[in-house]
């Protein structure tokens, strides 16, 4: 009887351990109900010919690995290719968010390219349930006027230019570029908003040494571009800073100059060429000493934490409280080092394929 007591009191005790170990290892797996599915829509304006698509590509990809019952999607409203001019069409990304909304998803990640035409689809949207957050452009206009997004996920477009202009000025004053006489900067989109923010923050940077700054709206076809890039310069001799507010557009802007012995290079002479986002095209840039600095607005956190914020909304009623800020940080050949090894491992055999130098 005792035997047989104690032989009962060791299956209860095994059973007890499977239990607990079965329970903590159900606790250890990623908190996600397996029956759930969750479909996610980022709706974007960067096209297969921007580098900025494979961030944004790439951290749908991790997202859908750490929450298995999610799926997204990638969509975007034009495609920047160096072979064919194909340009971005506001009307049809318009197009992209109401197929989108028709179509009942759990939610929706989109910027806000130009919130006049953006702003019926978005808040129809809204009203049908549909929780929506900004990323890469926020909606500009006040708390109480703009479109009633979750939050908005991308860097300051205005601290981009600013910054990037503070950092130019920073690097003429200890000698190791040209002082700035007048900066052009290339705009290759008049609807898009954070480029002209861009464009904005550079101004008020050269505004505070008397120095002006004029956009220039180049198109995003090269062989356009250029010969925009090309009548300006010829008419304005005293440009010797160019900012392009795209940096797939940095080598256009670099070889129309170079043909004009304008010496753009980031050194003590000729002309400085700044350009923006961690991108292989702006590092080869800076690598090869024909970009003075680039910025980093984090666009692989644009990609992932908009979904996060979603799927928590869902799973937990959770709603950010302000908008979350990914950038700037300045790139340049101080740091290029770190920052190239760093994104040739996440663009891994593209990159080479990107730095279109």
């Amino acid at each position: 009887m005792k035997k047989s007591t104690n032989l009962f009191l060791y299956r209860m005790c095994a059973i007890a351990i499977v239990v607990v170990f079965t329970a903590l290892a159900c606790f250890m797996q990623p908190a996600i109900a397996a029956d759930k599915q969750y479909r996610f829509v980022m709706i974007s304006h960067i096209g297969s010919y921007d580098p900025n698509m494979k961030w944004l590509t790439l951290s749908l990809e991790e997202f859908e690995k750490r929450y298995p019952d999610v799926d997204t999607e990638y969509n975007y409203a034009y495609q920047y290719s160096l072979q064919k001019n194909v340009q971005y069409s506001v009307q049809e990304h318009v197009r992209l968010i109401e197929q989108a909304v028709a179509t009942k998803p759990d939610g929706i990640a989109v910027p806000i390219v130009s919130s006049d035409a953006m702003e019926g689809p978005l808040r129809n949207a809204i009203e049908r349930g549909i929780p929506v957050v900004a990323f890469n452009i926020p909606d500009t206009r006040p708390e109480g006027e703009r479109i009633p997004y979750l939050t908005y996920v991308g860097g300051d477009e205005y601290l981009t230019g600013k910054r990037l202009g503070e950092f130019a000025i920073q690097q003429a004053n200890d000698g190791k570029i040209p002082k700035p006489r007048k900066v052009m900067c290339a705009n290759q989109n008049a609807i898009h908003q954070g480029l002209k923010a861009r464009y904005h923050g550079m101004k008020d940077a050269m505004k505070t040494i008397g120095v002006e700054v004029e956009e220039l709206f180049i198109g995003a076809d090269p062989a356009k571009a250029r010969n925009t890039m090309k009548s300006y310069l010829s008419a304005n001799k005293d440009v010797n800073y160019i900012f392009t507010v795209a940096s797939w557009s940095s080598p256009w802007a670099w070889s129309v100059a170079n043909e004009m012995g304008l010496e753009p290079d980031a050194d003590k002479k000729g002309m400085t060429i700044i350009t923006v986002d961690a991108s292989p095209v702006a590092f080869g840039g800076i690598r090869r000493g024909h970009v003075l600095a680039c910025n980093s607005q984090g666009f692989w956190l644009q990609g992932f934490i908009p979904m996060e914020w979603l799927y928590w909304y869902h799973e937990l009623g959770y709603k950010p409280q302000s908008d979350i800020i990914t950038g700037p940080v300045i790139v340049s050949a101080d740091n290029i080092d770190h920052w190239e090894k760093f994104v040739r491992k996440i663009f891994e055999k593209a990159y080479d394929d990107l730095d279109t130098w």
